[in-house]
């Protein structure tokens, strides 16, 4: 008895499982739809968010829209339908009218409203023509927002226009689809605006379009998830439609102060203007406002941080991604947990549109680093150990008044890599405090696309000199790297950098002299000064921007003494060593990324470094210390000595990964 219930309920189950997932996939899967045979393709479905892209094609991986994973079924391709016992699906439909075709694609409330309109006979058999159809949940969801009762649909004529708007006078399929491409609709004076975009969303006026391509005998039939709402349609310029509505009259005054206003009026390229209300405005402290719309360069970069040169639509926000605005900085989209979002502001669901770009309505306003002082900069990259040290150098209130400065912060990492003592000490010492940011300061504003290699800049209070450096890939300053560049604010430039700035006191000779293990490489330089003047100068005076692989005593005696006696006595082959040994630009260690092969030009013979399990190899030698900061540049101690070969060695990796030297 008990074994007879089990069958049946296990059966029972099987019958729901079977069920379910057929209600889930059809009647073939993911796995088998490659084998499955001809005309058959991938419906990428959530559920969860009303969400169905038809890909019209059979290769497609299921992703995440707003964070919500996705899975793919598969359905016959459109026009054709599965015969019983052949794979795929072979069976061809037979084509039908307009009306028919809406009808047959889901839209059968939309096909009534035209049946009872003008348009009728004309879509039944006339020439060929586009319909652009809601799908019935988009227009249920339309009549609702409108009021319109069902009814009053039974007299198409009623809105005539609403339908003329979804027509087009020639058939137009997907693949004549791009961006930005605007074709007039039947009614008159209105444009549709297409867009295309690499995520695989196709929008109409911004709307998705849901399913494409749908043949009739007399044109073709695309299914978007909205109506093409005439308010949304108006081809009037879209500054006058954000004046007309009321609520951006702060935005539209700003916009009409500034440069920008005639620039989006007359251009040829639609623009997305994210706009925000005049109660966003009023979050603002009012003299941080006012400051912003009376400086005509804060106003542009205001108003331009709210302008995307090119149309955005809220359907192509699956995901995040980032924009250029006017003023090429970043804004980030994505799809929050309340729907989409610019940066940290919420997009609401209406929209204008208008004959040169789109508009979309925000809750808070975007600022632009360009309306923010250095030290709001500073905040907002959690530069925390740093700004508190500016405020107990009592700083604070004359950095945000200062103007056309650069600021080297460096990050929490950076800060914390001093001793505690040395925390405490600037955490609790005025001046000490203030010495420390002033020498993280330089006069005048910096970019990394305007410096070069060895240019100067200096502090703003001593005028002690500050060297940059241009590596392949990265930028450098005395001892940091720059791993942050260019926030360009209102009053100057910020950039975060790697380390500590350690400005150089003292120079090589004296570091080398204290040190006490180069007395022959300090010998070397004292027996080429008449051979090679310009080098021992170099080495001996400051504000110099060189690399020296500096060998220690040990490394020399390595040679053998015979072979080191006749070095030192032959000055020219001496001259010819200690040029292998100096590089004429400031190389950090830092600057050298791991597996790769630096190809190195000295005063003498190029040198190869290798950054390798942990440890940097110049030719043959290895850095024993690195970055010794000098006036005459920096210094890195090597355990070896470079003299000139009649070929350069080079570094190539072996079958079992390893690297070995070879003579090039």
């Amino acid at each position: 008895m008990i074994n007879e219930i089990l069958k049946k309920l296990l059966v029972l189950l099987t019958a729901i499982n079977v069920i379910y997932a057929y209600r889930k996939s059809p009647w073939w899967n993911v796995e088998n739809a490659q084998k499955e045979g001809p005309n058959v393709c991938a419906v990428e479905v959530n559920d969860d968010i009303s969400y169905a892209y038809y890909t019209e094609s059979k290769q497609w991986n299921p992703r995440k829209i707003c964070g919500k994973p996705t899975f793919v079924k598969y359905e016959c391709c459109t026009g054709y339908y599965r015969v019983t016992g052949r794979p795929g699906c072979t069976g061809v439909k037979p084509l039908i009218n307009l009306i028919e075709t809406t009808r047959h694609v889901g839209s059968t409330k939309f096909a009534k409203l035209i049946e009872s309109s003008r348009f009728a006979e004309e879509l039944r058999n006339g020439p060929p023509l586009t319909l652009f159809v809601p799908s019935n949940d988009a227009f249920e969801n339309y009549l609702k927002i409108k009021g319109i009762s069902q009814e009053w649909l039974h007299d198409g004529n009623r809105y005539i226009n609403l339908i003329a708007n979804h027509i087009i006078d020639r058939r137009v399929l997907s693949n004549q689809w791009q961006m930005n491409l605007l074709i007039p609709s039947r009614l008159q004076g209105n444009v549709l605006r297409i867009n295309k975009f690499s995520n695989g969303m196709e929008t109409v006026n911004c709307h998705r379009i849901i399913r494409k391509d749908q043949i009739a005998t007399n044109g073709v039939v695309h299914v978007i998830d909205g109506v093409l709402d005439l308010a949304l349609a108006q081809n009037s310029d879209i500054i006058e439609l954000a004046t007309r509505d009321g609520r951006f009259g702060i935005f539209t005054k700003a916009l009409e102060n500034s440069e920008l206003g005639n620039r989006i009026r007359f251009s040829d390229i639609p623009c997305t203007i994210f706009a925000p209300t005049d109660d966003a405005f009023r979050d603002i402290p009012e003299k941080q406002l006012t400051d912003m719309l009376e400086n005509p360069d804060a106003l542009n970069a205001l108003i331009a941080h709210h302008i995307v040169t090119h149309p955005v639509c809220v359907p192509n926000i699956i995901s995040k991604y980032y924009v250029d605005t006017m003023q090429r900085q970043k804004l980030t989209l994505n799809c929050g947990t309340h729907g989409p979002i610019v940066n940290n502001a919420n997009l609401q669901s209406e929209m204008y549109h208008g004959k040169n770009g789109l508009m979309y309505i925000l809750d808070r306003v975007l600022l632009p680093d360009r309306v923010k002082t250095i030290l709001d900069a500073l905040q907002e990259e959690g530069l925390r150990t740093f700004f508190e040290i500016i405020k107990r150098a009592e700083l604070e209130e004359t950095l945000r008044h200062l103007k056309h400065f650069t600021m080297f912060a460096p990050s929490e990492t950076a800060m914390y890599s001093l001793s505690n003592e040395q925390l405490v000490e600037l955490q609790t010492n005025q001046k000490s405090a203030r010495d420390f940011v002033l020498n993280h300061i330089v006069t005048g504003t910096y970019f990394t696309d305007e410096i070069s290699s060895n240019q100067i800049a200096t502090t703003i209070e001593m005028g002690v000199p500050l060297r940059f450096q241009v590596y392949r890939g990265n930028f450098g300053i005395e001892n940091a790297l720059i791993i942050k560049a260019d926030r360009e604010c209102n009053n100057g430039v910020l950039h975060v950098i790697s380390h500590i700035l350690h400005l150089a006191q003292e120079s090589l000779d004296y570091i080398l002299k204290r040190e006490g293990n180069f007395s022959i490489w300090l010998d070397a330089m004292e027996r080429i000064k008449h051979v090679q003047p310009q080098i021992y100068d170099q080495f001996k005076h400051e504000n110099s921007s060189y690399t020296y692989f500096v060998p220690s005593d040990e490394a020399f005696r390595q040679l053998g003494s015979e072979k080191l006696q006749k070095l030192l006595e032959d000055r020219n082959y001496l001259s010819k060593t200690l040029q292998n040994h100096i590089v004429d630009n400031m190389l950090l260690s830092e600057s050298f990324l791991p597996n790769l092969q630096y190809t190195v030009r000295t005063k003498g013979n190029p040198i190869n470094i290798v950054r390798k399990n942990d440890r940097i190899l110049v030719n043959d030698a290895t850095l024993v210390k690195s970055n010794i900061l000098n006036k005459a540049g920096v210094a890195h101690e090597i355990n070896s000595v470079l003299l000139p070969d009649h070929c350069s060695p080079s570094y190539r990796r072996q079958h079992d990964g390893s690297m070995s030297k070879v003579c090039v």
